[in-house]
């Protein structure tokens, strides 16, 4: 049984004056989908997602939760969180848009700051700043909490984690693993490897033509195991107390580590461990047969 679609696409076309960034494109995207919307730039990712949010006029029909949205536009925003991949300029206070984004969602602002909080953000100490002002990560994690935190039927990223740091990444990722099971998320990203445990839908596009549309298994779901082999150059107490955690153990030589990793915890592994480059001399991974 097909899962119900949210969003449909007929003959979608988006020009520029005479340049075609989407052309002719019909598909449909369901309850429970995790996609992965890849290629180049200028492939037309974000042209589509824009389209899909009612930013462009288009020719062709979509539907987003049986609604036009050029026509229903802020009904269908109450459903949809969304994180572009350029920070819009706005002058408003980070209390001001806590304000606008929970009357607009009906979600409460502690939701919102919970996440900030989680992401690396205190709120509180941000409160009175124009967002415009705030940097590049910084936005990124506002603007994340007002996507994830009023919990959308439909969640559309367009490269979310590119200016987040490494814990935040983590945190993020988290979050998305445990996005509603009756929602549809889409990722637009460079970096497959970092969302392949996420999604379990591969769409390729190349200057505006779907070019590959194809179920995934997520490697999350794979039951499989890696052999980690971890060299320190010194030692730290915060990255061999963290090793401990994992269930890691030195060997004869005590800046040598292992243990055996199950795939789906790979990629929370390796984005903690990018917090600890100057105390890794190498990583050896290989999979248990």
């Amino acid at each position: 049984m097909e899962n119900k679609a949210l969003i449909t696409t007929e003959n979608l076309t988006k020009r520029f004056k005479k340049l075609e960034v989407v052309k002719n494109l019909s598909i449909s995207f369901g309850e429970g989908e995790r996609v992965a919307l890849i290629g180049q730039n200028g492939a037309g990712k974000t042209s589509l997602i824009r389209c899909i949010l009612g930013h462009y006029i288009f020719e062709g029909n979509i539907q987003v939760l049986e609604k036009n949205p050029r026509k229903e536009r802020v009904e269908i925003l109450k459903e949809v969180g969304f994180v572009p991949q350029i920070p819009p300029p706005l002058k408003m206070t980070v209390g001001e848009l806590m304000d606008f984004y929970g009357k607009l969602s009906n979600t409460p602002n502690e939701k919102f700051i919970q996440i900030c909080e989680h992401l690396g953000l205190s709120v509180e100490e941000n409160k009175s700043k124009p967002f415009f002002k705030l940097s590049g990560g910084m936005k990124q994690k506002l603007l994340v909490s007002f996507a994830i935190g009023k919990n959308p039927k439909i969640l559309l990223l367009d490269e979310p984690s590119a200016n987040l740091d490494p814990k935040a990444r983590e945190v993020l990722f988290e979050y998305l693993d445990n996005f509603r099971k009756d929602g549809l998320m889409i990722l637009s990203s460079h970096r497959l490897n970092e969302i392949s445990t996420l999604v379990n839908r591969l769409i390729e596009m190349d200057l505006g033509n779907i070019v590959v549309d194809k179920t995934m298994i997520p490697q999350s779901e794979k039951d499989f195991v890696f052999q980690y082999k971890i060299r320190l150059t010194e030692t730290n107490e915060e990255l061999e107390n963290l090793l401990t955690n994992w269930k890691f153990k030195q060997n004869s030589e005590h800046l040598n580590w292992e243990a055996e990793i199950r795939n789906k915890d790979v990629a929370k592994l390796s984005n903690i461990l990018n917090r600890f480059t100057d105390f890794i001399k190498s990583i050896e991974t290989e999979k248990v047969e």
